[in-house]
C-alpha cells in the first residue's frame, strides 16, 4: 500500500509541475506577443511617417517677401542678413552677411560645421567676417537683401585675433566679433515669394 500511495504521489507531483510549466510557456508566450504587436504599433510606417513630416515640417522652405526690398539706412550695425548677390551665376545661392560701421554689408564666414554651443532652443555655429571681406562691403548697388535675421537666431560675442597675443597681436588688445547663427537658419530652405526656384545659403 505504501509503495502504491508513493507512486501516486510521485505521479501527482509530476503532473502538477508539468501543468506549472505549461502555464509558464503560456505566459511567456502572452508576454512575447504583446511585446512583438508593441513594438510593431511603435514601428509603424505611418506612425514613422507622421513623425518624419512633423519634423520637415519645422524646417520647410521660408517664402520670402519679392516686392519688399530691404532699405540699406533701415539696417543697423551687427544686423546678420541674408542676401543675394545681384550678378551671381549661382541664382539659386544666398548668404549670410552683417552689417558694417560704414553701412555697407560683409559676407560672413565659417571654418567649421561643428556647433559653437547648444540650448534647449538653439543649437548655434559660429561665424565672422574675413578680414578680406571687411572693407569696404558691399552696397545696395552690389546686393539685395532679403531678410534681417530675428534676435532668437542670432548671437554675438568675441575673441581675440590670433587667439591672444603673438606676431599679429602683440598686445593682445586686437578682437573680432563673434557672429553667432542657428542651424536651422543656416541650413534651411528658401523660396522668393511667386518663384519655384529653391536657395540655399552658400
Amino acid at each position: 500500500i505504501n509503495s502504491h500511495t508513493t507512486m501516486m504521489t510521485s505521479t501527482m507531483i509530476s503532473l502538477l509541475l508539468v501543468l506549472l510549466l505549461a502555464c509558464k510557456i503560456r505566459a511567456f508566450q502572452t508576454s512575447t506577443t504583446h511585446l512583438v504587436q508593441k513594438r510593431s504599433y511603435y514601428r509603424s510606417p505611418s506612425k514613422i511617417d507622421w513623425r518624419l513630416k512633423d519634423v520637415q515640417s519645422s524646417v520647410t522652405s521660408t517664402i520670402l517677401p519679392k516686392d519688399e526690398p530691404i532699405d540699406f539706412t533701415n539696417l543697423m550695425v551687427m544686423d546678420v542678413v541674408l542676401f543675394q548677390r545681384q550678378n551671381t551665376k549661382n541664382p539659386t545661392s544666398i548668404e549670410l552677411g552683417s552689417v558694417q560701421e560704414n553701412g555697407n554689408i560683409a559676407p560672413l564666414s565659417t571654418w567649421t560645421l561643428e556647433s559653437a554651443y547648444t540650448s534647449a532652443i538653439n543649437d548655434m555655429m559660429e561665424f565672422v567676417v574675413d578680414e578680406e571681406d571687411l572693407f569696404p562691403g558691399m552696397t545696395s548697388e552690389e546686393i539685395t537683401v532679403l531678410r534681417v535675421l530675428d534676435s532668437d537666431v542670432v548671437g554675438y560675442g568675441s575673441r581675440q585675433v590670433g587667439g591672444g597675443k603673438g606676431p599679429g597681436n602683440p598686445h593682445g588688445e586686437e578682437s573680432e566679433i563673434i557672429y553667432y547663427v542657428d542651424r536651422a537658419v543656416v541650413e534651411g530652405v528658401y523660396s522668393i515669394e511667386g518663384d519655384d526656384d529653391v536657395l540655399k545659403i552658400d
